[in-house]
């Protein structure tokens, strides 16, 4: 009977940390390693009172974890399964809604700044899939600051959620195919076409409604602005 009262006795210890602790959902301001901004994309963390860990990025959850909480200490501690964390425990400061950790990694001092929120963050990819419509064309010269807009026909763009994309034009033919991408530390797209593996990259904004991919070319910056396609 040793080996139920040994888990017993564990999951009183997780929980009782857990309870003092950082429970909830809580989303990445910024990850620091020494000087570098190594911030992921909508990255998250959700805290359980059982002191069950998952995190994410964006609608995808892609970690499952156990944590304890030391709030004497004010030191937090993840393990995957039996496997603790090779680094070590966090350094915390922990306040209602903000929390930061720290600690060493390889040598170098590792920030990471945390806000507590109601909802996961959305991340580009979460945001780009559906139908869209170019509405909008711009090419402004970086050295002169002169831009021209350019008439666009109605080009529309469809991105499904396994990374597959077509480009079909105003009258619903379809005139190109590929898959997606998006990094998980950049907001970067790329496309990749079918026909021949062409890779175009962009850099890719919202505003509300609006979808913007921006590229340098030579010393012009080219702007394309798409408008999400409610049919």
């Amino acid at each position: 009977m040793k080996t139920p009262i040994l888990i017993l006795a564990l999951f009183l210890s997780i929980n009782m940390f857990a309870q003092n602790g950082p429970l909830g959902l809580w989303a990445v301001n910024e990850v620091m390693v020494g000087d570098r901004n190594v911030t992921p994309t909508a990255k998250w963390f959700l805290f359980q009172k059982d002191g069950s860990l998952t995190s994410g990025n964006g609608n995808i959850e892609n970690f499952s974890s156990f944590y304890q909480y030391d709030a004497t200490k004010k030191e937090l501690t993840q393990s995957n399964g039996s496997e603790p964390d090779p680094y070590g425990s966090f350094k915390t400061e922990l306040t209602k809604s903000h929390m930061t950790w720290e600690r060493l990694e390889d040598g170098m001092k590792v920030i990471v700044q945390l806000t507590k929120v109601d909802k996961k963050p959305k991340a580009p990819w979460d945001l780009l899939q559906g139908g869209w419509t170019e509405v909008g064309f711009e090419k402004t010269n970086l050295e002169t600051g002169v831009g021209v807009i350019a008439d666009v026909e109605s080009t529309k763009y469809f991105f499904m959620w396994d990374r597959a994309y077509r480009r079909t034009n105003e009258f619903g033919k379809i005139m190109e195919t590929g898959i997606w991408h998006i990094g998980g530390h950049s907001n970067e797209i790329w496309t990749i076409t079918n026909a021949d593996n062409t890779k175009t990259k962009w850099e890719l904004a919202f505003e509300n409604d609006t979808m913007i991919w921006s590229q340098q070319r030579g010393n012009e910056l080219v702007k394309v602005k798409f408008e999400r396609d409610n049919d």
